[in-house]
């Protein structure tokens, strides 16, 4: 019952709550507030928090060839996107300190898998684009950050 899991998973994070906590001390010091980027219209005062959807379609070919380059990396296509969409963020004026925000599933054990309920977190990975890495050199960046975090 979803009861019983929310006792397992406090135990679980009781268990290594300090290395937790000093883990993603570090990983989000420095965060920046937020990453500035050209806009067609001004950030409103007030958050309306009204918000859109925009599908995207990958062709086949370039599946293919994204899933063959993470494959090489030791990668995920998921990294392969983050490190594309970071590379492009960076180049509109974001800065070298890219944090995105990923949800991840939270049903990491088998015996979750018949359980109903909501298990999803947040992450915040960040992607660092100091020093002019290549793709490759960045990708390796991300796969470290993100293993990391996960």
């Amino acid at each position: 019952q979803y009861a019983d899991y929310t006792l397992w998973q406090q135990t679980l994070l009781e268990s290594c709550e300090e290395v937790q906590l000093d883990f993603w001390r570090g990983a989000l010091a420095e965060l920046p507030e937020e990453v500035t980027l050209p806009a067609v219209r001004p950030r409103p005062a007030v958050a309306s928090y009204r918000g859109a959807t925009h599908t995207v379609h990958c062709p086949p070919g370039v599946h293919a060839t994204l899933a063959a380059l993470a494959r090489e990396a030791g990668a995920s296509v998921f990294m392969v996107a983050q490190a594309a969409v970071s590379t492009l963020l960076s180049r509109s004026g974001g800065g070298h300190d890219i944090p995105l925000g990923s949800p991840i599933a939270g049903r990491t054990d088998e015996k979750l898998d018949d359980l109903v309920g909501f298990f999803v977190n947040t992450l915040v990975l960040r992607t660092d684009l100091s020093g002019g890495p290549s793709f490759r050199e960045l990708l390796t960046r991300v796969r470290e950050t993100d293993l990391a975090a996960w």
